[in-house]
């Protein structure tokens, strides 16, 4: 316990003193506190106090205050306090969180100007988003013609009808013409 808070605080450039004997004797004395309000869980209550340390530098009003491990041992309840308020408003953050992370939203989002879209992805008869969803229809049309030639086959015409449907979809204004 003493070495974690030394290194904790070192991580930080915050100087820590060297422990003395009051010092050992104060955290052991904290260790036993703990270990009694743990049902003497030793284990437990090490836990506790490694994790509250650990903790330190998210909170800079008892980084600040905690530079010894005797220090850490005479403010130990209220560090406790904050900490354990800590973890309950990380949870709840936690949990919101998750809870709104699947929660479907019925409101529409709000439009962005033109000028502030991103720059769209035009669908045409030969991309690849309009080419794997028409995949699976391929023996319904005629492949003969080109576009190349001005004489579009069935199945051209029905991908840019699918290209156009997306386009629309997606507000992305036609460029160029079409046949």
């Amino acid at each position: 316990m003493l070495d974690r808070l030394a290194a904790v605080r070192s991580r930080l450039s915050l100087s820590t003193a060297t422990p003395t004997g009051r010092d050992r004797d104060r955290v052991s004395k904290l260790v036993d506190r703990v270990t009694e309000a743990h049902d003497g869980d030793h284990a437990a209550a090490l836990t506790l106090i490694l994790a509250v340390i650990d903790w330190l530098p998210a909170n800079t009003y008892w980084l600040s205050r905690a530079d010894s491990p005797r220090r850490l041992a005479a403010d130990w309840d209220r560090i406790a306090n904050d900490w354990t308020i800590s973890e309950l408003e990380r949870r709840r953050e936690h949990d919101a969180a998750a809870r709104d992370r699947d929660r479907r939203t019925d409101e529409k989002p709000t439009p962005c100007p033109l000028v502030y879209r991103p720059a769209s992805h035009t669908h045409t008869f030969a991309c690849q988003h309009v080419l794997e969803a028409m995949k699976p229809h391929w023996d319904e049309y005629d492949h003969e013609g080109s576009y190349r030639t001005g004489n579009p086959s069935e199945w051209q015409l029905a991908c840019q009808r699918l290209a156009d449907e997306l386009n629309r979809r997606d507000g992305v204004e036609p460029v160029g013409e079409r046949p």
